[in-house]
């Protein structure tokens, strides 16, 4: 696929299949995911897969809760990534890069694109730092080692169920100065 079609062309899905997205084209995202720009080349975030349905259920809940609704905000995706990044205070401060967030959302962006050029769905999820702050969150956190990272977003994927329409760009974004 060429980049610049995929770059224009690329929407979010929110409407998957339950039908798993195989291990060769998840590795194909994250590899993707890692290798997105960091500043001075840190490449400090941390990317989380979730497949196992009771995990993406009880990540799901914690989700809605913040959002104050029942409904799932992952859309039914198969497979669910949290990108990590470790908290702003515990990141050298005596660097003139304290960047981890969009260090963070660099990973989601490139690993949004991947996924659209291997024919997958996805979409950003917010929440992630909110959901991990709840005491379930930090328990999930310190399971897997990671207490001194915070959630950036959420990375839904899954085989969409429908081909999304033609992206439309607002007018008047564009200023010359």
């Amino acid at each position: 696929m060429d980049a610049i079609d995929m770059l224009l062309h690329r929407r979010s899905c929110r409407q998957f299949t339950d039908k798993q997205i195989s291990d060769a084209d998840l590795t194909t995202v994250v590899d993707c995911g890692l290798a997105a720009p960091t500043g001075m080349n840190r490449q400090s975030t941390k990317i989380v897969i979730v497949q196992e349905p009771e995990k993406i259920k009880l990540l799901s809940k914690l989700n809605a809760t913040i959002m104050n609704t029942d409904s799932d905000p992952f859309y039914g995706a198969p497979t669910v990534c949290l990108i990590l990044t470790p908290k702003v205070a515990d990141y050298n401060a005596d660097s003139m890069s304290l960047n981890p967030m969009k260090d963070g959302s660099l990973v989601i962006g490139a690993m949004q694109n991947a996924a659209y050029a291997l024919g997958l769905g996805s979409c950003w999820i917010n929440r992630c730092k909110e959901m991990l702050l709840l005491p379930e969150g930090q328990k999930i956190l310190k399971e897997l080692g990671l207490e001194d990272y915070e959630g950036v977003g959420c990375v839904a994927l899954g085989k969409p169920k429908h081909q999304a329409s033609g992206k439309k760009i607002k007018p008047g974004r564009v200023i010359r100065w």
